[in-house]
């Protein structure tokens, strides 16, 4: 055999060898590939799978999901978030374009909140409408809760004197001594007054007099309630915001009823009074150097018929309370049991310039 022969021998030999050696191994592989394919179909069916279940509680979330992509053009969205996009733009609103903060259109109210993503933006919607509605709801059966509970004490409070009313009009009716008579028309009149001084303090919250409706500055308000408590202007004074406009009725029957109450706590007292205007909300600061509340009293210095005056209906800071309330607004006493009340006042007002200087 040649040398040629030879070489080519060997060769055809190691190729022999290498083929089987490959075959050998490919059988030796082949079980691990199939186990390894295997794993993979298992593997994507569970991923399908979890893909589905995601894909469903996204499309089931009761919040809106919409991602946006760098454009501002939609690329996925859930249920709730195309039923809300659609309700907007079937009255014009693009809740794609909106910032974060609420949106209300067509009856609903829509929460707006944007998340940044590596490209593109999530948007999410959150329909408040019906807790809206709800909230509308329970303010509502608040504000009848607490004229239910005022009309209880107001029936309350009128029928004591009324059954004393009665009960001398009798006695005067089969009296025929002149001075007894004139006693017991006395305590008929007591009795009146007693009822009048209840129906009044209802009136003068229920049904404004001479004071004017709408917005004007705190400084004319104040100098309106001091005019008509017979406060002396050098009795009083006004620094802050004094030229913000508030709603005049509510703002005045309560400065009036805080310094009415001052003035009847201490004849000679002075009312000093701050007011600030922060985003749209008045607060307001009266303060006197009067006795004060008695910390047992100012614990319920805003229920209905506490009052510590003899005469007194008990009724001003309660509807002064409830008036403000109405408007959103509030009334705190800052410092019960101390020498000289000191309230403060909130409620939503209109910030104007100018009014830095005293105004007393």
């Amino acid at each position: 055999m040649s040398q040629e022969e030879q070489v080519l021998k060997d060769g055809f030999e190691r190729f022999v060898a290498a083929a089987e050696e490959l075959e050998a191994s490919y059988a030796a592989l082949k079980p691990r590939a199939d186990a390894v394919d295997v794993e993979l179909k298992e593997t994507n069916a569970a991923l399908a799978e979890s893909l589905a279940e995601r894909e469903a509680v996204f499309a089931a979330l009761p919040i809106g999901v919409v991602a946006l992509r760098e454009d501002g053009s939609v690329g996925t969205s859930n249920v709730e978030a195309n039923r809300l996009l659609a309700a907007g733009r079937g009255v014009g609103e693009d809740l794609t374009t909106r910032s974060d903060g609420t949106v209300a259109f067509g009856g609903h109210v829509v929460r707006v909140r944007r998340v940044p993503l590596p490209a593109g933006e999530l948007l999410v919607l959150e329909d408040r409408s019906r807790l809206e509605s709800l909230e509308r709801e329970v303010r509502r059966l608040d504000r009848l809760a607490g004229l239910s509970e005022l009309a209880l004490g107001v029936a309350h409070e009128i029928k004591n004197p009324l059954n004393g009313v009665m009960g001398f009009a009798s006695l005067l009716e089969r009296s025929t001594d002149q001075e007894t008579m004139h006693r017991y028309a006395g305590k008929v009149v007591e009795g009146v007054r007693a009822v009048d001084d209840i129906v009044k303090s209802l009136l003068g919250f229920a049904r404004p007099k001479d004071q004017p409706a709408g917005r004007e500055p705190i400084e004319l308000v104040v100098q309106r309630a001091a005019a008509e408590c017979s406060l002396p202007s050098s009795r009083w004074q006004l620094r802050g915001d004094g030229g913000a406009l508030v709603d005049a009725d509510a703002l005045g029957r309560v400065v009036s009823n805080l310094m009415r109450n001052a003035l009847e706590a201490c004849s000679d007292v002075s009312v000093r009074m701050h007011a600030k205007v922060t985003a749209g909300e008045l607060e307001l600061i009266v303060e006197d150097d009067g006795p004060g509340l008695p910390r047992d009293v100012a614990q319920r210095a805003f229920e209905p018929f506490v009052s510590t005056k003899q005469r007194g209906t008990g009724l001003g800071l309660a509807l002064s309370a409830r008036v403000l309330s109405f408007l959103g607004g509030h009334l705190e006493l800052l410092n019960p049991g101390q020498r000289g009340a000191r309230f403060r006042v909130r409620m939503p007002a209109v910030a104007v310039a100018g009014a830095e200087e005293a105004c007393a």
